[in-house]
């Protein structure tokens, strides 16, 4: 995995440095943005293409790890032990589809090429020389329309599609008859493991904001644009992420609430015939054993149901930790942080961080 992160950072970043060196484009005042000084390349090629590519080694087994889970922790029960099999066979072959691939790189490459073609050169740079009839690229530039940014999009794009199926996989499992149990100490009827591996999915929000931030700043910088411009599509990037990464654990949400219904209505129905009886016995001394108050189990019992009921009311409608919100939205916010640097002094974007993270 190392190896190919290293070696995507070769391919997309390496051959547009050499061109720009041999059009001298690469540093210096040759042309208004160097490569050396365009931060959008280093960000997406040097640091987003390998994390992409890296996030296979944290994200996948964590997946799996959940996937399995489902059958160790008994929500799967044997009955329907066949029809999960067919449904994580199904899903695998989506997954390492040669198929699904091509079509992915097709649409990184022809998204690539359009976004060029549509967004104007205002200023000559090493991948693109502005002119009065138009524009011409340099070869540098070639290589990152048809080669760099295609790839970079064809990683963001399959995981993309991964999460779909991610997506698509929970709402199959959705439909066996999953054993949830309202008491379960994770409050979400023994679904909380679901949610716990979403966090891990930080991972690749981080990576979409690191190359994102290049671009912002490269505008910032050298297109003068005011950071504050940019806040509400950041504010919307964060949301969108997070419902994009969030929104499987949804499908649940029908099941829990009924898991909690049911939960109450039982256990309120054994509290009630349990604290009459209680009753009783100790309040109203109908005791017929004469059993002595100290050192009965009567009341660690009433205390146990109390506890028990008070799980079921605490149970969520989505197996969510709250922590895992923090964690997604910081992973995806931390890399712009320096874009703070624009427009206040570093002590003071460390003191933010610290108040952040605190």
């Amino acid at each position: 995995m190392k190896r190919r992160a290293l070696l995507s950072a070769i391919i997309t970043w390496l051959p547009l440095l050499i061109l720009s060196v041999i059009q001298g484009r690469a540093f210096g005042h040759s042309v208004p943005i160097s490569f050396v000084d365009d931060f959008s390349a280093h960000t997406r090629f040097l640091l987003a293409v390998p994390l992409l590519l890296l996030a296979e080694g944290v994200v996948g087994p964590r997946v799996a790890g959940a996937a399995s889970h489902f059958v160790s922790s008994g929500v799967v029960i044997e009955k329907d032990f066949d029809r999960f099999n067919n449904i994580v066979d199904r899903t695998l072959r989506a997954r390492d589809s040669i198929v699904a691939e091509i079509v992915i790189l097709v649409l990184a490459w022809f998204f690539s090429i359009v976004a060029f073609r549509e967004t104007a050169v205002n200023v000559s740079s090493w991948y693109a020389t502005s002119t009065d009839g138009g524009e011409s690229v340099t070869w540098a530039g070639m290589w990152l329309v048809g080669i760099s940014v295609p790839l970079y999009q064809f990683l963001c794009f399959r995981w993309l599609w991964r999460l779909f199926l991610w997506f698509q996989f929970l709402a199959r499992v959705r439909r066996l008859d999953i054993q949830l149990f309202a008491t379960h100490p994770d409050q979400a009827g023994g679904l909380g493991f679901v949610g716990d591996a979403q966090r891990f999915y930080g991972i690749i929000l981080f990576a979409f904001s690191v190359g994102s931030t290049g671009v912002l700043a490269r505008d910032v910088v050298y297109g003068k644009t005011p950071l504050v411009n940019f806040a509400p599509a950041i504010a919307t990037y964060v949301v969108v992420a997070l419902l994009i990464v969030l929104g499987p654990l949804v499908l649940f949400t029908g099941t829990l609430l009924r898991t909690k219904r049911i939960g109450l209505h039982q256990y309120g129905t054994l509290a009630t015939t349990y604290t009459g009886l209680f009753h009783k016995k100790w309040i109203e001394h109908q005791n017929p054993e004469n059993e002595p108050l100290l050192g009965t189990g009567d009341i660690q019992s009433l205390a146990d149901l109390g506890n028990s009921f008070s799980v079921v009311e605490k149970m969520k409608p989505i197996p969510l930790d709250p922590r895992t919100i923090i964690h997604l939205v910081v992973a995806s916010l931390l890399p712009m942080t320096p874009l703070l640097l624009t427009v206040m002094p570093l002590k003071d974007v460390l003191k933010l961080l610290l108040k952040v993270l605190m």
